[in-house]
């Protein structure tokens, strides 16, 4: 009896080939698709350049290269400069530049900053330089490109004065310093604000320590402020003037400074009217501040009418907690520059900026109870560390 062999299984190649073919057709796609994308992220930081230009900050990189095939955009600008125009005018220069967005996320961009940075004031042509062993920064923009999110962390920042020069004199350090901004919306119509928040952990300044304040300084400020959508560059009299014509208020839900020595807090609301006069109220919190403030009087940093306001304030407090420490409280308000202590008044502040030639009415004043601050929470992401071009 015969065997009969069974006949061979014929093989189906295209079962191994198509999966193949496809993601080759795959890859070509993708591949075609990054470029346009990044032909097209070229293009919008051409038109970004030309925005900002208008606006009188002015950016330019010696060379500029955009990679981070294939899930991401990695732009690297070597010798980044910022020169703005407008108000004070300064001159900003990095040794580098990497900026990171991931290709689903385009609008979100981490940024890193390589140091030595080279800062001039060009109105005085006086010098300064920073430096830090990371300098991290995180943007956010909505679907129009307009800024939503700011954050920005510097570890181990210096700033010194005459750089280069063997009298170098440092003006500046810390262990960190933390800033975190968020967009938001104005209401009824009104101009869009900003929630904002800022600390500084292990400050230390050899000015004032000088006159006996020693490190280290800790800072911690919440606060909301309304009205400041214009972030063109402008001198700090001239925003203060902007600001005051468009309605703008201080919302402090938190400020407290502590140093080894001295501590203080504040909360409370302030603006400022068209003739540049303050209005509003706060809670302040003194611990050890009236021997801090004549020292600072003695070396010119404050003007000394400060000292006897500050130490009368403090006799007529209460004792409470000032940032886990002994020390007094008590509220004072603004009146149109009016400084009162309850309804007796103790001093008059200085108008921030000029008063216009024509009077203007003086804006409603503000009552404890027509205030009513806002929690800001600024979400502080974990900075992440853009991962190298491959």
């Amino acid at each position: 009896m015969s065997v009969t062999e069974p006949a061979p299984r014929r093989r189906r190649p295209w079962i191994i080939a198509l999966p193949l073919a496809l993601l080759v057709l795959l890859g070509i796609g993708w591949s075609g698709l990054w470029v346009y994308a990044a032909r097209t992220a070229d293009g919008e930081i051409d038109a970004w350049i030309a925005r900002e230009k208008l606006l009188g900050r002015q950016w330019s990189c010696s060379e500029r290269a955009l990679e981070g095939f294939p899930f991401r955009f990695e732009l690297m600008c070597r010798d980044p400069v910022l020169v703005t125009q407008g108000g004070d005018s300064f001159r900003i220069s990095a040794a580098a530049a990497h900026a990171v967005a991931q290709v689903w996320d385009p609008s979100h961009i981490v940024a890193e900053f390589a140091s030595p940075a080279r800062i001039e004031d060009q109105a005085t042509g006086q010098v300064y330089t920073a430096s830090w062993s990371l300098l991290q920064m995180s943007g956010v923009g909505d679907s129009t490109g307009r800024p939503v999110r700011f954050d920005l962390v510097v570890n181990t920042p210096m700033v010194e004065q005459a750089p280069g020069n063997a009298s170098a004199t440092p003006l500046l350090s810390a262990k960190q310093i933390e800033t975190h901004a968020r967009r938001r919306p104005g209401e009824n119509g009104a101009r869009d604000g900003i929630d904002f928040a800022l600390s500084i952990a292990g400050g230390e300044s050899p000015q004032l320590a000088s006159t006996g304040s020693a490190g280290p300084l800790d800072l911690a400020v919440q606060m909301t402020v309304t009205a400041v959508d214009d972030l063109r560059p402008m001198s700090v009299t001239d925003r203060l003037r902007a600001w005051a014509m468009s309605g703008g208020m201080m919302q402090l839900q938190g400020f407290t400074l502590t140093t080894p020595s001295a501590a203080a807090n504040a909360t409370g609301a302030l603006l400022v009217d068209g003739q540049g006069r303050l209005n509003g109220q706060l809670v302040l919190g003194f611990a050890g501040i009236e021997d801090t403030l004549r020292n600072l009087s003695k070396a010119g940093l404050i003007s000394p009418e400060y000292v006897p306001i500050v130490g009368a304030l403090a006799m007529a407090g209460k004792k409470g907690d000032v940032a886990g420490r002994k020390g007094v409280t008590f509220s004072i308000a603004f009146d149109q520059g009016a400084l009162k202590l309850g309804k007796i008044p103790v001093g008059i502040v200085p108008p921030l900026f000029p008063p216009p030639v024509a009077p203007l009415p003086a804006p409603q004043s503000i009552t404890p109870q027509s205030i009513t601050p806002q929690a800001v929470t600024p979400q502080a992401p974990a900075p992440a560390t853009p991962a190298p071009a491959q």
